[in-house]
């Protein structure tokens, strides 16, 4: 099997649906909404992300195993309507490979309902406080949004994060998920503050940032999730991703283990080569060993 080349998608892109306008846009700021995923992708979307779940455990055996993590304590944060299940193959990834992986432990994500914001950043303080060192986030769709969210609450104790999927962009914000995410709004009540919540999401985010995103997304655009060029964000293609899939996709999880790695202070660009070079022989950069301390790693 060929080695994907650096960040390039072999296959062509999808050809999408037209564009649409966002509802009840500002006639003077008007975005013009990304399009919908073709109606193939959505329908297959699920059945692809069973195919990645058997990709997972046909290979997680294979990758070496080690400490190229130090022990940086990682919180994982799920995806609309998910809970800490959907992200046990993620969190065992990681803590595989020397991360101390913790859940998040708020059952189901609701979205933006007062008890879930408010328990996301006890859960965040509570992990940071026992770790006692910044504490990188990994979120998943909806995750990722509330990843960006927590960075920009908490700047000096938010290590870095890692969004899969996670569209911030204001032009993604209809897409194939918005009738059951409104649907959530009607059943549960968010927050009163869910606009300024949305406000600062679409905000440059003050640490590091990664958006691990495919263009094969069944449920939203990719584009929607792509940072902008800046000192502080990085940008990697998944090939062939499905949306529900991120979580166990092999070549989503070689490229956040890599991009999880990387030393803050001697980062370097993403590369699919290298990734999976360091994967295979489980080599660390050389100015991250010794670094940190190893922390146990057995509890998620």
């Amino acid at each position: 099997m060929a080695v994907p080349g650096e960040e390039v998608v072999a296959v062509s892109a999808p050809t999408p649906t037209p564009m649409r306008r966002l509802p009840d846009a500002d006639p003077t700021q008007a975005v013009t909404s990304l399009p919908f995923p073709p109606w193939w992708l959505t329908a297959t979307d699920l059945g692809r992300a069973w195919l990645e779940v058997a990709a997972w455990h046909a290979v997680r055996h294979v990758l070496p195993e080690g400490d190229r993590g130090d022990g940086q304590p990682v919180l994982v944060l799920p995806g609309f309507m998910t809970s800490d299940v959907t992200c046990a193959a993620l969190r065992t990834h990681l803590r595989r490979r020397g991360f101390h992986t913790h859940r998040w432990t708020l059952g189901l994500n609701r979205g933006f309902t007062d008890d879930i914001l408010d328990g996301l950043v006890e859960r965040f303080d509570e992990v940071h406080a026992r770790h006692g060192r910044p504490v990188a986030i990994v979120g998943w769709s909806l995750g990722g949004l509330m990843a960006r969210w927590l960075a920009h609450l908490r700047p000096d104790a938010v290590e870095r994060i890692v969004c899969l999927g996670s569209p911030w962009r204001p032009e993604a914000e209809i897409n194939r998920v918005t009738g059951a995410f409104r649907a959530a709004d009607r059943h549960w009540g968010f927050s009163a503050d869910t606009e300024q919540i949305f406000d600062l999401i679409r905000q440059p985010v003050p640490v590091r940032s990664v958006a691990l995103y495919s263009p094969w997304d069944g449920l939203l655009h990719g584009e929607g999730c792509r940072q902008d060029e800046a000192e502080l964000c990085d940008n990697v293609v998944v090939p062939g991703g499905s949306h529900c899939g991120l979580t166990h996709n092999p070549a989503a999880l070689l490229a956040l283990t890599d991009r999880l790695e990387v030393p803050l202070d001697d980062w370097r660009p993403f590369s699919w080569t290298r990734a999976l070079a360091d994967a295979v022989g489980g080599r660390r950069p050389a100015a991250r060993r010794g670094t940190a301390p190893v922390a146990d790693a057995a509890a998620a």
